[in-house]
């Protein structure tokens, strides 16, 4: 059975929560009911968890060594990832060295890495997927023939939708790579 401490006190059960938007902060008031204590991480001040989580830290969740700082300070029983963008290698790291990270730091890491979750769709898992390429600026354009127009064309590495596009016409081929490439 799992024994949950008291906040604050030395028998605490802490959750560090990286990415502190409406949902971390919902996030953070249910383990607060749970009796957990919760530390709320994000890149920017007063972010909707940090207003009721116990602790909080500011940082770009992108900067490794930061992110490192942080947790081996907090010294979290669970490490919760909120957000897509996160210095996904170290939180590997961290996992890898004893860190609990809810979900996994792989679940993490392919949130972020287009290649691998489709990857990990179509070839491990087998799923039926859309049609689709993994290609570099010699062989994006065969891509793009090969797919057939209409088609969108995403970043391998990006969150929130940055770096889509949808290309309809041939006009819009040229501009929708280098969208994709600044992503």
């Amino acid at each position: 059975m799992t024994t949950i401490g008291t906040p604050l006190s030395a028998s605490a059960s802490r959750v560090l929560l990286l990415g502190s938007g409406e949902l971390g902060k919902e996030v953070t008031i249910a383990l607060q009911r749970l009796g957990c204590e919760t530390i709320a991480a994000d890149r920017y001040d007063n972010a909707p968890a940090m207003q009721v989580a116990h602790r909080h830290h500011v940082f770009s969740m992108l900067d490794g060594e930061a992110l490192r700082s942080v947790v081996e300070s907090e010294q979290p029983d669970l490490i919760v990832p909120e957000v897509e963008a996160i210095a996904t290698d170290t939180l590997l790291a961290l996992e890898k060295e004893g860190y609990r990270v809810v979900p996994t730091a792989r679940a993490a890491w392919l949130t972020m890495n287009r290649e691998g979750i489709r990857r990990l769709a179509a070839e491990e898992l087998n799923l039926p997927t859309s049609p689709y390429r993994l290609r570099n600026d010699a062989d994006y354009r065969a891509a793009v023939e090969a797919i057939g127009l209409p088609c969108v064309v995403k970043p391998v590495m990006s969150s929130s939708g940055k770096g889509q596009s949808l290309v309809r016409t041939e006009a819009d081929i040229q501009p929708a790579w280098e969208y994709a490439q600044s992503g």
